[in-house]
């Protein structure tokens, strides 16, 4: 079995401990993985600081998404199933499509499915609309949201409201 020693940190090491590079001269890179993904960790940490190359990252991530063409091959079958299991909320959705929201990229959220309150939403940010949702559970048999801790139902707009408002004040994200 073949050694080589690792150029970062010196340990001799089987030719199995380093990744494959058909470009080097017995095929296989001078640094061992562990050294590799140590260094790959490290650049990562130090360009994850960079708002720059954040925005670069989730654009080039965006890109290939579309470009792979990955929502349409997962998302209607899941789009269907979702809507064949809770029918009361794509009809809920559906009545508040043309409602707009006070400050653009906020979202609606629906604090009931019943057909009585469709159209009474409480508008939030995306960011308090994802926090809301990990605090409250669905109750599908009333169509409403229950308290995540002591399973409460929230059954008024108010109690619903004063729940994920305190949720997201004194929750940590």
């Amino acid at each position: 079995m073949s050694t080589k020693v690792c150029f970062k940190c010196g340990v001799d090491k089987p030719l199995s401990e380093y990744y494959v590079h058909k470009q080097m001269g017995d095929g296989h890179l001078n640094k061992c993985k562990v050294c590799a993904k140590s260094d790959s960790k490290k650049r990562i940490d130090d360009l994850s600081s960079n708002p720059e190359w954040i925005e670069s990252e989730r654009k080039r991530g965006r890109e290939k998404y579309r470009r792979l063409g990955y929502r349409s091959q997962a998302m209607p079958d899941a789009q269907k199933r979702y809507a064949a299991k809770y029918p009361e909320k794509k009809k809920t959705r559906n009545a508040t499509t043309h409602m707009k929201t006070l400050t653009k990229g906020n979202h609606l959220h629906h604090w009931s499915y019943n057909e009585e309150h469709r159209k009474d939403v409480i508008e939030l940010t995306l960011k308090q609309h994802a926090k809301a949702h990990r605090f409250i559970v669905y109750d599908q048999e009333r169509m409403m949201y229950r308290r995540f801790d002591n399973n409460i139902l929230l059954d008024t707009r108010d109690a619903h409201e004063d729940f994920i408002f305190e949720c997201i004040t004194n929750k940590e994200d």
